[in-house]
């Protein structure tokens, strides 16, 4: 009975051993990760959030990272890395921010609406980025005056200037579709201002540059 418990006891050392140094790991790389996008080092800072993943991650480690590889256009690696973020402990706005991003990239990318409106579905009808979803599926579908009106409406209700941004992003989208110059660029304008998320501005930075050298196309 001694022999078992100490086996016991040394089985439970290692394995707090070994959950604590995935917890360093982490910690390290986690610190020069934020040093390296503080100096706008995105490439090192994503190889740094993978080294993260490969320890000891969380939620938001996992948000993070995934958001790097989609600025690197890396959407297949960000689709696996939200999925298994549904693993992480998380509280209700981390879980909301994922189902989120997790739906802008099924809708957006791989044209997956069926999947995109049913993560939308999660979130609450009042939240902006339901309504955000709601415009997304909608522009998709070609409905672009009904998508106006819901990015409009997501655009109202909006927390703060991630959401904003996201809500003019869109809505930029759209206007170009219904043929609006100035409310295509005013609110393209505007989605840079309170563009957050390493995701968004590359997609702001790319739909920016692919409209600035031509004309705007007329009916």
């Amino acid at each position: 009975m001694r022999l078992f418990c100490i086996l016991i006891l040394s089985l439970w050392l290692s394995a707090c051993a070994t959950t604590a140094q995935k917890n360093d790991i982490s910690t390290q790389h986690r610190q020069v990760a934020q040093k390296l996008l503080a100096g706008h080092d995105t490439i090192d800072a994503t190889e740094q959030m993978r080294l993260v993943m490969s320890g000891n991650p969380n939620i938001e480690d996992a948000l993070l990272y995934a958001d790097l590889l989609e600025s690197q256009n890396n959407y297949n690696g960000a689709l696996k890395i939200y999925k298994k973020a549904y693993k992480y402990s998380a509280d209700k706005a981390q879980k909301q921010a994922l189902t989120y991003r997790l739906a802008l990239l099924e809708a957006t990318n791989f044209d997956n609406l069926k999947a995109a409106k049913k993560l939308a579905e999660l979130l609450s009808p009042l939240d902006s980025r339901y309504l955000d979803l709601q415009s997304l599926l909608l522009f998709k579908q070609g409905e672009f005056k009904q998508a106006l009106e819901m990015s409009q409406r997501a655009l109202s209700t909006a927390q703060n200037s991630e959401e904003k941004g996201w809500a003019y992003f869109h809505m930029s989208q759209i206007y170009y579709e219904l043929r609006l110059e100035r409310d295509t660029f005013r609110s393209l304008f505007e989605a840079t201002n309170n563009g957050r998320g390493h995701s968004l501005v590359a997609r702001i930075t790319d739909y920016w540059e692919s409209k600035r050298h031509e004309p705007f196309p007329k009916d």
